[in-house]
């Protein structure tokens, strides 16, 4: 090792490398302070320093009362890109799926009714869905679409098809052509925490996002909460 590197780094390097040569795989959990502290030669505070980095690097995720695994890969999102959450999973490799799914008509709370532009007594269909990747559960999906504008025969395609927008594309004849995202960090409730796979009050990104066809009408209003470690949201600047 280079005597010029400072040695927490010469540790996070040598984890790093074990991770892309395959020593240390996703989900594995990593040798203890004790092992790591013989296999470096290397001081307690150094190996706590070396994985503090590798974990707010997203590399590795500590599980509280059990130790610290490699983190499974997390989903990144260019913001000039428009795509389902399908089409980001199968594009980095995972499996996508969705469970759970629940369709309704009902008259949405008002703050989303206000969202979609609906009158007095007007309903939305809500869609529920609980997104996975490879199998591990990821996100919380609730979309609202305005029922003048989206027939629910057409929705019953989810029962086959993953992505919202592909349904409203080739069963509703609907065309997303442009988003709008909020992002916002948020503590996970109870409820969101068991069907996350977290704890309580854990990190979780909230997106909601207002949806546009072609001509400019507002076609869904949707609500995703996401693991925190589980994503990464890109966004790309340029000076006019």
């Amino acid at each position: 090792m280079e005597l010029s590197v400072p040695r927490y780094l010469q540790v996070k390097h040598g984890l790093e490398r074990q991770i892309a040569q395959g020593t240390l795989r996703t989900g594995a959990f990593i040798p203890s302070e004790h092992e790591l502290q013989a296999q470096f030669k290397v001081s307690r505070t150094t190996v706590r320093r070396a994985v503090e980095l590798l974990v707010d690097d997203g590399v590795l995720t500590i599980i509280r009362g059990r130790g610290t695994i490699v983190a499974p890969t997390r989903l990144t999102h260019k913001v000039t890109d428009l795509m389902s959450f399908t089409e980001l999973m199968r594009r980095q490799g995972l499996e996508p799926a969705a469970i759970g799914l629940r369709v309704e008509r009902r008259r949405p709370a008002e703050d989303v009714a206000v969202r979609l532009g609906l009158g007095p007594g007007e309903e939305a269909y809500e869609v529920f869905r609980v997104r996975t990747a490879d199998g591990a559960p990821i996100s919380i999906n609730v979309s609202f679409l305005p029922t003048h504008a989206v027939e629910v025969t057409g929705l019953a395609g989810l029962s086959r098809e993953q992505s919202l927008y592909k349904v409203l594309a080739e069963d509703c004849f609907i065309e997303v052509s442009a988003t709008e995202d909020t992002i916002q960090a948020v503590k996970a409730t109870r409820a969101q925490a068991a069907t996350l796979s977290v704890r309580s009050g854990d990190p979780l990104l909230l997106i909601e996002r207002m949806a546009y066809t072609r001509d400019g009408s507002l076609i869904e209003f949707s609500r995703i909460h996401i693991r925190g470690d589980r994503y990464k949201h890109t966004i790309a600047l340029r000076r006019r």
